[in-house]
């Protein structure tokens, strides 16, 4: 069977779709295929593929899903960051980032619609199982992007069916409709697919259910949500968890889940796929390269370009040192595992080739030993200031950083190039947040025992050992408690927005943590949703914006 890695990137390289498309739903592209390839099994499955690839593009765009929370920071003081992490007031429409972020989903949301309209049951060489496989996964991953959309946007075009003209009129439906029809697909199909598919990358049963019961989850805190929505939400976790045929299961320990040998482990339910063959891996993953600094920048004789040694940074988004506080390193390897604070000088010319280089401390270690390094970095100076921040003059908190900070590592990559576009796939659901969302839907359901069961069985496994198994555990739950060991869980993994937005948090848990929302104190309710982009507002008849922008 072809690899579905090749698969992926085989139709982004070749250009197969949609090359310089603009509108939201002009599909056709005839200096490469015609109209009628859609109507055959190869053209259907083509469109699948290219709907899968675009995956990629919406989960890289990462100040969408990091900036402007309470966990992550920017690293400088560029228009975008002033925008989308310290919700100032020259947030407007015009962001490249939302209309790159809303063109995606909605290339997305045209293919599957093409698709499903497309695809016949008695299309010639479609065999009965792979027509429904091929609807399931094309209707899961429309769902997925309307989730996207309508969380991002608030009310959004609701577009089903396939146009063969151009679209210049559209009403923004409700957001309770939106929910509606994602729970009606989702639901229609949970049956249709197997729990884990044969291919790595393909949606199953397992992420139908994930998505499910997130969807319910979001729409247990709404105003139009039903009573029963926590209640139903916990039952699709639930339902992931207790597999009869053991499926999914968390790893003994932390660090084995993120083993870049040990990919497509059986704590993985859905991921994106990269590959480390250059003909295939397009843009790459970013994620290795996402959170630090460029070492080698900064101690040029002391350090070289060296994959194997640390990643290279690209200083775009930045840990909230707060983050460290929430962990307790003589209990939790979560921490160890996540973060590489020692490097030893690798730079053939130095003279202490092979010797501590750059040393940051444990964050509570307060013993000032700096293990022989060079360079030693404490967590905070005497004075009480961060020194793991970037070090911006515009903003009082932030002056006296050191620009430097432990590298995280938890997505190391070392078989590519210096500056090369990550291999590694990317971790869309796995069981450990499955049960962090379980916990959540039980606390919200008021069954406070098993929402703590479920925290602790997460905690238990990131115990350093396990004679402080039953130490790791707590005796009380609430939204922050939760939201922390998120935190610390599924620290540089997806949805950190999203998941402070459904929960009520986001102004709040930002407010109080993130120093560059605090110094401009602009964040609001209107920002709980983003400007819907004003190049499609001035296309679409009946596209109107969300209120304050």
């Amino acid at each position: 069977m072809k690899s579905f890695k090749k698969m992926l990137v085989g139709l982004v390289v070749s250009g197969t779709l949609m090359a310089g498309c603009n509108k939201i739903l002009d599909t056709k592209n005839p200096s490469y295929t015609t109209d009628d390839f859609f109507n055959t099994k190869q053209g259907v499955e083509k469109l699948l593929v290219d709907v899968y690839s675009k995956l990629r593009g919406h989960y890289n765009t990462a100040k969408i899903q990091y900036w402007g929370t309470d966990i992550y920071l920017a690293a400088d003081d560029n228009p975008d960051a002033r925008m989308f992490n310290a919700y100032d007031n020259t947030f407007n429409s015009t962001a490249g980032v939302v209309g790159g972020y809303w063109n995606n989903l909605y290339k997305m949301i045209q293919e599957t619609n093409i698709l499903l309209n497309r695809m016949k049951p008695e299309m010639e060489g479609l065999s009965a199982g792979e027509y429904t496989t091929m609807q399931a996964e094309a209707k899961f991953l429309r769902a997925l992007a309307y989730y996207y959309l309508v969380e991002t946007f608030g009310p959004v075009p609701l577009l089903i069916e396939e146009s063969t003209t151009p679209i210049t009129t559209v009403t923004r439906q409700p957001e309770a409709d939106i929910y509606s029809f994602m729970l009606e697909e989702l639901t229609a199909i949970q049956d249709h697919l197997p729990m884990k598919p044969t291919q790595t990358g393909r949606v199953g049963k397992g992420a139908v259910y994930q998505l499910l019961g997130k969807i319910y989850l979001t729409r247990a805190y709404r105003s139009y949500g039903s009573s029963s929505d926590f209640t139903t939400a916990a039952g699709y976790f639930d339902q992931i968890i207790n597999d009869a045929g053991n499926t999914f299961t968390l790893l003994p320990n932390f660090a084995s889940v993120f083993d870049e040998n040990n990919q497509a482990n059986r704590e993985v339910i859905f991921s994106i796929q990269y590959t480390s063959d250059r003909n295939f891996v397009g843009g790459g993953n970013p994620l290795q390269s996402m959170f630090g600094f460029c070492i080698n920048c900064f101690y040029p004789s002391m350090f070289i370009e060296a994959q194997k040694d640390y990643s290279y940074m690209q200083r775009e988004f930045w840990i909230n040192p707060r983050v460290h506080e929430l962990f307790d390193p003589s209990k939790d390897s979560r921490y160890e595992a996540s973060f590489q604070r020692s490097f030893t000088i690798n730079n053939p010319d130095h003279p202490r080739l092979g010797e501590p280089g750059l040393f940051m401390p444990v964050w509570n270690d307060g013993s000032g030993n700096t293990i022989g390094a060079e360079e030693f970095i404490p967590f905070k100076d005497n004075e009480g200031n961060y020194l793991w921040y970037p070090q911006l003059a515009s903003n009082p908190e932030l002056a006296k950083g050191s620009d430097k900070m432990p590298i995280l590592k938890k997505f190391k990559d070392t078989k590519i190039l210096w500056t090369g576009p990550g291999s590694r796939e990317a971790v869309v659901y796995r069981l450990a947040d499955t049960y962090l969302l379980s916990a959540e839907a039980h606390l919200g359901a008021g069954a406070t025992n098993t929402a703590l069961e479920r925290m602790n069985a997460v905690r238990r496994r990131a115990a350093i050992n396990d004679e402080l198994r039953d130490d790791m555990e707590l005796s009380d739950i609430d939204m922050d408690i939760l939201l922390d060991e998120r935190a610390r869980e599924l620290l540089g993994e997806y949805d950190r927005w999203f998941d402070l937005k459904r929960t009520g948090k986001l102004i709040e848990r930002t407010l109080a943590n993130n120093p560059q929302a605090k110094a401009t104190n602009n964040l609001s309710a209107i920002h709980l949703l983003r400007p819907i982009p004003q190049d499609e507002i001035n296309k679409l008849s009946g596209l109107t914006q969300n209120t304050g922008y």
